[in-house]
């Protein structure tokens, strides 16, 4: 696939899934009622969660921690449900509409970023785009926490084989691209994801001059749920 088609795929799928969280928010933001575990090595008094959803993870880090958190999004129904859950728990926060590859932030803003479960929305084109701008915003020894679904999750199994056929065809710019449906009473909604694994996150953190701290599988309710997570500190150089 040459550049100028994937560049127009990658935009598509970025317009997909905005639209898409547009539509599914209130849905989504019921179903993602619990913090996810890995949240908690985030410290600091001032927090940031990136793709926040209904900043569930965000709020239950400013909580703990008795700090600040600005809970930003894309989607305009996400941002409104984050801040409902900043006024539902009392937390001191904002909640913004932005970019996460282009944060409206200054430099050395915050002590940790939370972006879990948004990074797979992203396509690889871009991902270095958004690990610089992590790294930009974060202070120095900050903390940046990744997760990303597992593609070897037995959901993916078909459509992993699928993929490699249409690679193989050159239909498909990235291996592990998956189209994965929202049902709900207005009909189905389609969300893009990109997979990437163990490797891929450490070299992004790795080209944006951060440094990996920990990284490995975790999960969120189920361990049979897995998900590749990576934590990445800005080093003083």
């Amino acid at each position: 696939m040459n550049f100028r088609k994937q560049l127009r795929r990658d935009i598509r799928d970025l317009i997909t899934n905005i639209i898409s969280y547009n539509a599914i928010g209130v849905g989504y933001s019921f179903w993602r009622q619990r913090p996810w575990a890995i949240a908690t090595i985030a410290k600091g008094k001032a927090v940031l969660d990136l793709g926040s959803g209904p900043c569930i993870n965000g709020v239950a880090t400013a909580l703990r921690n008795g700090g600040y958190v600005v809970c930003l999004d894309i989607s305009k129904t996400m941002a409104s449900m984050a801040r409902y859950t900043l006024k539902k728990f009392n937390v001191l926060g904002d909640a913004v509409i932005a970019d996460a590859l282009k944060t409206p932030f200054r430099s050395n803003s915050f002590d940790a970023i939370l972006a879990i479960a948004v990074v797979h929305h992203i396509p690889k084109s871009l991902l270095p785009i958004l690990f610089s701008e992590a790294r930009r915003i974060l202070k120095v020894l900050g903390i940046f926490v990744v997760t990303v679904w597992s593609w070897r999750h037995r959901r993916f199994i078909l459509k992993t084989f699928l993929n490699i056929f249409f690679t193989l065809l050159g239909l498909l710019g990235y291996l592990r691209r998956y189209v994965i449906f929202w049902k709900s009473r207005r009909g189905y909604f389609k969300r893009v994801y990109y997979l990437y694994d163990l490797k891929e996150l450490i070299e992004a953190v790795k080209s944006s001059k951060m440094v990996v701290a920990s990284s490995g599988y975790t999960w969120y309710i189920r361990q049979d749920n897995r998900n590749v997570y990576v934590a990445a500190l800005k080093s003083r150089a």
